[in-house]
């Protein structure tokens, strides 16, 4: 049985969203950062905090000479690792929840949101089942990883974005269905794009939004975070995710920032919020992780660990499959698989 606690703070993000849920129609979204820091002029020492130095104290020389040496190799290593994860071929792969009843759940997805079931796998020395939901296949697309076993939501986890084009249509779908609506159709507050909120029967919200034909419907997790602009840093440097849009709505005490490899209208994004006010959450155990594909999970934990990131299992293969992956937590607390990309794919052969 499931038990979702409710958010109390009048602060916390209301379930209706006002701008920024399309990356198209945010009138602050920001060019692409992807390589905005090499391009400037500032010394690399600035970039990374590091204070330069041409005076050295009587007596104290070796001392702050090996002292700068240390800063400068410091940061010779970040902007290595940062070109290399900038260059790294990265994809979001899963977004992986539990669930209390795996065929309901599937039932749901399939009949109501259009989802397609793409595989079951069965584990069970380790007491569980998974089954794998998308629009598409796992190679190419944003997919659910669906865990069966007992879960308990909380409130730092948002909710799912789903691109359909008839919101209305899709309501009334869900509530024949049996569904529950959280927010009725209509136009975001402060913007036109039509949405509603439905929830699924685990008590996941999901967030529908209006729009044409697109190749990535599954198109936005969002999460709740206490620092924004550490969370961007983080996300940009050791991710090498790019922020596609960032919007204050001081009206609501919130803001939101899209980040991402790609434009919301094609890929599956990030939408990180922060709620004026409020630095910590208590995140359940219901929300797992979210994986990502990268050419080279050792490179990849070095890249975490210098950027402020902590990694909770060390790069390798995992037992019995041979998939080698990397797992590490943001400055949150928010939980990240990275996966190598050609063991990924032999996964699915």
């Amino acid at each position: 049985m499931a038990r979702i606690i409710p958010m109390v703070s009048s602060s916390i993000r209301p379930s209706p969203s006002l701008t920024c849920s399309l990356f198209m129609f945010c009138n602050t979204c920001a060019p692409s950062r992807r390589f905005a820091y090499l391009a400037t002029a500032a010394p690399q020492s600035h970039f990374f905090g590091l204070k330069a130095s041409s005076k050295i104290r009587r007596g104290e020389g070796r001392t702050i000479a090996t002292g700068n040496m240390a800063q400068a190799s410091t940061a010779a290593t970040q902007e290595s690792l940062f070109d290399w994860v900038k260059k790294d071929k990265r994809r979001m792969l899963h977004v992986v929840y539990r669930v209390g009843d795996l065929d309901r759940t599937i039932k749901f997805y399939t009949e109501c949101i259009g989802m397609k079931l793409l595989r079951k796998r069965d584990i069970p020395e380790e007491r569980y089942t998974n089954a794998f939901l998308g629009y598409g296949p796992e190679d190419s697309h944003f997919v659910i990883e669906l865990t069966y076993t007992n879960y308990d939501i909380r409130a730092g986890f948002g909710h799912f974005g789903i691109a359909v084009e008839d919101v209305a249509k899709t309501v009334e779908l869900i509530k024949a269905k049996g569904g529950k609506v959280n927010r009725e159709p209509g136009p975001v507050k402060g913007g036109s794009t039509v949405i509603a909120f439905v929830e699924d029967p685990d008590g996941y919200k999901f967030e529908l939004l209006e729009r044409g034909a697109t190749p990535e419907p599954l198109c936005q997790v969002m999460l709740r975070v206490g620092d924004l602009d550490h969370s961007i840093s983080f996300y940009e440097k050791a991710f090498g995710m790019d922020l596609l849009c960032k919007q204050d709505n001081p009206e609501y005490k919130y803001t939101t920032a899209m980040i991402g490899y790609g434009s919301e209208d094609k890929n599956c994004v990030l939408e990180l919020t922060y709620n004026y006010g409020i630095t910590e959450y208590d995140k359940g155990n219901a929300y797992a992780q979210i994986s990502i594909g990268t050419n080279d999970v050792y490179r990849t934990a070095e890249a975490v660990k210098i950027f402020g990131g902590k990694v909770t299992r060390e790069p390798g293969p995992l037992p019995g499959i041979n998939t080698k992956i990397t797992a590490c937590l943001d400055p949150d607390g928010w939980k990240t698989v990275f996966v190598d990309n050609i063991d990924f794919l032999k996964e699915l052969e």
